[in-house]
C-alpha cells in the first residue's frame, strides 16, 4: 500500500549521500516532450515505447517527464499502471480505471457503482451509457443491470471480448477530448499475452484525440512482439542504453561529492568500469566503497579516500541482485523493524515504530520511564542509515518526533510483499492509533492519511469519520470534485449508526456535487437526508433537504418540481421556528418567480425575505438578497436600483470573503455593462468573475460567464471568437442538465453563426433553443429565443416558410412579454418585428400598418425609459439590446 504523506517539500534524501541526478537524457526527455506536443496540438493520439534493462532510469526518466508536465499544463489527466509478475491480464489496465472513476478496493458496491455511472455519464453523455457501464465496469469488477443488446453478446465470448476493447478504447478518445489525456503502462515485459494483446490494441486503435501513451519494458518485448513498433505511424522508440563512459563518469562525479574535492580517477574509473553504465548500480557501487573502507565517513559528514581498500569493493551483477543481497545482508531485528516502517509508506517515524514494537508486549506494572525499546530502534536505525538503507529527515511532519525515509523505494517495495496480509492489518491500525494522538491540526492530508491507515487496519467506522472530515476540509478550499470523493468513501464506510454525521455529510456532499455540476447525485444526496429528516420527524432539517432539492431543480430549469419544493421547505421552517429557514425560502421562492418573469411577486418575496435577514444580521444572506433584486430591478428596466443593489451585494461580499457569492455578483454587474453597450468593460469584469468562478470550483457559474463572454463577441461583430468562447460554454453545460442554461447557449450560438452567415447550422441551433426553453417554461428566455427565431428566419428572405416562421416567432415574443409585462424586452420584440415588416418587397398596406404600430410602440416604450437615462446617465436604456445571457442565480 502506498499511504499519502505528510506534506513536505524536500527530497527525503536530501540528507543523505547524494542520489542520482538525471544525466545523460536529453535526447530523450526531448523525445517525450515533442511526441506530447504532438498530440495535444495535432489531437491525435502518440505513441512512446521506452525500452532498458532494470535499474537503467526508465521510472526515474517517467518521473522526471510527468513532473515537467503537471508544473506546464494545468489541464491534464495522468494515469500509470503497472504490470507485476504474477498479476492479472488487465491489472494495469484496471489500476488506470480505478484511479480514473475513483473505485477503492472494500468500497460500499451500491456507492461504488454510482460514483461510476456519474463519471461515465459525464464524460460521454447520452451515448449508450448502458452498455459502457456494463463492459467498462467489468474491467474493474462491477456489474450493472443488462441490456437486451448485452444479454445478445454475452454468450459469444469472442464477440463480447471485442466490443470490451472497442469500449474501453471508446472511452479513452471522449475522455481526451475533454481534457488530455496521458496514459501510462509500466513493466509490459511482465505482463500476460491478454494484458499485452490489449494494450497493442489500444495504441494501435485510438484515434482523433489528444492522447500520448507511454509504455516502459525490459528489451524482451520486441522478441515477444516483433509487430509492436509497428502498431501506429506516430509510434517513437526510446532505447534507454546504459550511460556512456563521460556521462557515467559525471554522475559518479556528483556521487562523490561528499568527499569535497574531485574525486581520484580511480575511484570513478572503477564504479565506471563496473557499474557499466546503470545509475542504479552506480549508487550501490558508492554503498559498496563505503561498506569496504573505500570510502570512509568523517565527524563533519565528508569523506575520507583510502584507494588502498579499492580492490575489496565488489558490485553485485544486476538490480534485482543488488536488492536481494542488501534486504539478505540484514539483522533478522533489522529486517523486522524495516518491514514495520514499510507499512506506514515512504517516511516513517521512530515513535510509530515503537508503538508497533509493543504490540504483544505486556504493559509493566510501573512504567519508569525505561526506553530500551526507543534506545534500541534508534541505534538499528542510526546503522540502517549509515548503510543507506534509510535517511533521517531534518525536520519531522510529527512534532516532537524523528521522522526517517527510506533511501530506496524498490527495497521498500520488496520488504512491503513480505509482510503477511495479517501482520500487516494490526501495523495499520496501530499506525492510525499512534498517528490520531500525533497529527492535531486535522488538515486536509492529515485527515485522509488518518483514514487510509485505520480503513487498511479494518477500522472502517474511524476511516469513514476521517474521509468525511477531509471531505469538509476539501470542500472549504473549494475542491469540489475531491470533496465528493472523500464523502462517497467515508458514507460508504460509517454504516448507518452516527446519523448525526451522515445527515451532515449527504447535505456537503449534495452542495459540492452541485457546484461541480452533477445534478443528478445532488438530488440524490438531498434525497437520503430528506428520508432520515423524515424518519426522525425534523421538521428543520426536513425544510433545509426540501429547499436544497428545489435549488437543485430551479438551477436546472424545471421551475414547478422546484415550487413544490420550495413551498414545502417553507412550510417545514415555519413550523419549526426556524426564521433563517423561513428568510431562504421566501428568496428562494422570489427567484423562481423572477425566472419566470412575474417581476412584481418576485420583489415582494425577496424584500420580505431581505428584511427578516437585516433582522438576523446575517451579511451573506444579506447580500444573496441584494444581489437576487438586482436581477428582478434590471430585467423590470429599474437600471438605477439593479445597479445598486449589485454595488451593495458586491460590497458585502468582498468585505466578508464569499468569493462564489462575488463571481456571482461580478456576473450580473457585466450584464450591466453589457446593456449599456460597453462590451469591453462588460467582457473585463466577466473575465475576474471568470477567474473566482475557476478557484471556487463552481462549473455552473464558468458556463455562465463563458456564455456572456461569448454574447459580448457576437455583439461586437466577433462571431468566430464568440463561437469558439460559447463551445467551451456547450461544453461544460451538456454535462450539467440545466436546460435553461444550456437553451442559451445553444441560442448565443445561432446568433454567432447567423453573423457569419451560416442560416442553416443557426436555424438548427435556435430551433433547439426554443425547444429546451418551451420544456422549462422560462418565459422571459424563451421571449428572447423566439425574437432570435425571427431574426434567423428573416435572414433566409421574403416568401415561403421563412417569413411565415419569422413573423410568428416576432409575434409569439410580443405576446409573452405583454404578458410579462416587461417593457425593456417587448420594446426590443417590437423593433425587430418592425424592422423586419419594413423590409418586405411589394409592402401591402396591411404589412406597412403593422409595421407602422409595431414601430410606434417601441418607440413610446424608448421615450418612457428616457427618464431612467436622466437618473443615469451612462445607461442608455434608450437605444436597447438584447439582454445579457446565462443570468440564472444560484443559492
Amino acid at each position: 500500500m502506498t499511504t499519502a504523506s505528510i506534506s513536505r517539500t524536500s527530497d527525503p534524501a536530501a540528507t543523505a549521500s547524494p542520489r542520482a541526478p538525471l544525466v545523460g537524457r536529453g535526447p530523450e526527455m526531448r523525445a517525450l516532450d515533442e511526441a506530447f506536443a504532438r498530440a495535444f496540438s495535432t489531437k491525435k493520439p502518440q505513441v512512446v515505447t521506452i525500452l532498458g534493462g532494470p535499474g537503467i532510469g526508465k521510472t526515474r526518466l517517467l518521473n522526471e517527464f510527468l513532473t515537467k508536465v503537471r508544473e506546464r499544463e494545468r489541464r491534464v489527466q495522468a494515469y500509470r499502471g503497472a504490470f507485476r509478475d504474477g498479476s492479472s491480464a488487465f491489472s494495469a489496465i484496471q489500476r488506470i480505471l480505478r484511479a480514473r472513476f475513483g473505485v477503492f478496493e472494500g468500497a460500499n458496491p451500491d456507492a461504488t457503482r454510482e460514483t461510476f455511472r456519474k463519471t461515465v455519464s459525464q464524460a460521454l453523455g447520452d451515448q449508450r451509457v448502458t452498455e459502457f457501464l456494463h463492459f467498462l465496469g467489468a474491467f474493474v469488477d462491477l456489474r450493472f443491470p443488462e441490456s437486451p443488446f448485452i444479454r445478445a453478446v454475452e454468450d459469444d465470448p469472442e464477440q463480447f471480448s471485442q466490443l470490451s476493447r472497442a469500449v474501453l478504447r471508446r472511452f479513452f478518445e471522449v475522455d481526451a477530448q475533454n481534457t488530455p489525456l496521458i496514459l501510462v503502462f509500466e513493466d509490459l515485459h511482465w505482463a500476460t499475452d491478454d494484458g499485452l494483446a490489449l494494450v497493442y490494441y489500444l495504441i494501435s486503435t485510438l484515434s482523433d484525440a489528444p492522447i500520448l501513451i507511454v509504455t516502459t519494458a525490459r528489451p524482451e518485448l520486441s522478441a515477444r512482439r516483433s509487430d509492436w513498433f509497428q502498431s501506429s505511424a506516430s509510434h517513437t522508440r526510446i532505447d534507454l542504453s546504459p550511460l556512456g563512459a563521460d556521462d557515467a563518469a559525471l554522475l559518479m562525479e556528483k556521487l562523490l561529492a561528499p568527499i569535497g574535492e574531485e574525486p581520484p580517477a580511480e575511484l570513478v574509473d572503477a564504479a565506471v568500469d563496473m557499474a557499466a553504465g546503470s545509475p542504479y548500480l552506480l549508487e550501490q557501487m558508492v554503498r559498496t566503497y563505503l561498506d569496504s573502507g573505500t570510502l570512509v565517513e568523517r565527524d563533519d559528514g565528508s569523506w575520507r579516500v583510502d584507494l588502498s581498500r579499492l580492490d575489496d569493493a565488489q558490485l553485485p551483477l544486476t538490480v534485482d541482485d543488488a536488492i536481494s543481497a542488501r534486504i539478505s545482508s540484514l539483522l533478522p531485528a533489522e529486517r523486522a523493524l524495516l518491514e514495520m516502517a514499510a507499512t506506514m509508506g515512504g517516511v516513517f517515524w521512530l515513535g510509530a515504530l515503537v508503538a508497533l514494537g509493543r504490540i504483544d508486549k505486556p504493559t509493566p506494572a510501573l512504567w519508569g520511564g525505561a526506553e530500551d525499546l526507543v534506545l534500541h530502534y534508534r541505534d538499528l536505525l542510526k546503522g540502517l542509515e549509515a548503510r543507506e538503507y534509510v535517511v533521517q529527515l531534518p525536520d519531522s511532519s510529527v512534532f516532537g518526533d524523528s521522522e526517517f525515509a527510506f533511501r530506496h523505494n524498490l527495497e521498500r517495495e520488496t520488504l512491503h510483499k513480505l509482510t503477511s496480509a495479517s501482520e500487516m492489518r494490526r501495523y495499520h491500525l496501530v499506525v492510525a492509533e499512534w498517528l490520531e494522538f500525533k497529527l492535531t491540526s486535522r488538515n486536509e492530508e492529515q485527515c485522509e492519511l488518518l483514514a487510509q491507515h485505520f480503513e487498511q487496519g479494518d477500522a472502517k467506522r474511524k476511516a469513514g469519520e476521517y474521509y468525511i472530515l477531509a471531505g469538509d476540509r476539501a470542500r472549504a478550499r473549494y475542491a469540489n470534485a475531491k470533496a465528493a470523493e472523500f464523502y462517497t468513501r467515508g458514507l460508504s464506510l460509517i454504516g448507518e449508526e452516527d446519523i448525526l454525521l451522515r445527515m451532515d455529510a449527504l447535505h456537503h456532499m449534495g452542495d459540492v456535487q452541485q457546484l461541480a455540476g452533477n445534478n443528478d447525485d445532488a438530488i440524490k444526496s438531498f434525497r437520503a437526508m430528506l428520508e432520515i429528516a423524515f424518519r426522525l420527524d425534523l421538521k428543520a432539517k426536513g425544510g433545509a433537504a426540501h429547499n436544497r432539492l428545489g435549488r437543485v431543480y430551479r438551477a436546472i430549469g424545471q421551475l414547478e418540481e422546484a415550487m413544490r419544493h420550495l413551498g414545502t421547505g417553507h412550510a417545514l421552517f415555519d413550523a419549526a421556528g426556524d426564521r433563517r429557514g423561513v428568510a431562504a425560502s421566501l428568496d428562494d421562492v422570489g427567484r423562481v418567480h423572477w425566472m419566470r418573469g412575474v417581476y412584481e411577486t418576485a420583489e415582494r418575496f425577496m424584500k420580505e425575505a431581505l428584511d427578516l435577514r437585516i433582522e438576523l444580521g446575517d451579511p451573506r444572506s444579506i447580500a444573496l438578497s441584494h444581489n437576487n433584486l438586482g436581477l428582478v430591478y434590471q430585467d423590470s428596466g429599474r437600471f438605477a436600483e439593479a445597479l445598486a443593489s449589485f454595488d451593495e451585494a458586491l460590497r458585502v461580499r468582498r468585505e466578508i470573503e464569499d468569493r462564489p457569492g462575488i463571481a456571482q455578483t461580478l456576473n450580473n454587474l457585466g450584464t450591466i455593462h453589457q446593456d449599456n453597450g460597453d462590451q469591453d468593460r462588460a467582457i473585463q469584469i466577466w473575465t475576474e468573475a471568470l477567474e473566482v468562478a475557476h478557484e471556487v470550483g463552481d462549473r455552473m457559474r464558468q458556463s455562465v460567464i463563458l456564455t456572456n463572454i461569448g454574447e459580448a463577441h457576437y455583439r461586437s461583430s466577433r462571431p468566430t471568437e464568440a463561437i469558439r468562447v460559447l463551445k467551451q460554454a456547450e461544453d461544460i453545460s451538456t454535462t450539467l442538465g440545466d436546460r435553461i442554461l444550456e437553451a442559451e447557449i445553444l441560442r448565443g450560438l445561432a446568433k454567432a453563426h447567423m453573423l457569419i452567415h451560416d442560416i442553416r447550422t443557426a436555424r438548427d441551433y435556435i430551433t433547439r433553443s426554443v425547444a429546451l426553453f418551451e420544456q422549462s417554461r422560462g418565459k422571459p428566455f424563451l421571449g428572447v429565443a423566439l425574437r432570435t427565431l425571427g431574426e434567423i428566419a428573416a435572414a433566409g428572405g421574403w416568401g415561403g416558410e421563412d417569413h411565415e416562421r419569422a413573423r410568428e416567432a416576432f409575434e409569439r415574443s410580443i405576446r409573452l412579454f405583454e404578458e410579462l409585462g416587461n417593457e425593456v424586452e417587448l420594446g426590443r420584440s417590437c423593433k425587430a418585428c418592425a424592422d423586419f415588416l419594413a423590409t418586405a418587397p411589394n409592402q401591402s398596406a396591411e404589412l406597412k400598418g403593422l409595421a407602422d404600430k409595431y414601430r410606434k410602440r417601441a418607440d413610446e416604450i424608448a421615450d418612457r425609459l428616457q427618464k431612467i437615462e436622466r437618473e443615469l446617465p451612462y445607461v442608455r436604456v434608450s437605444e436597447p439590446t438584447e439582454p445579457g445571457i446565462g443570468q440564472a442565480p444560484t443559492a
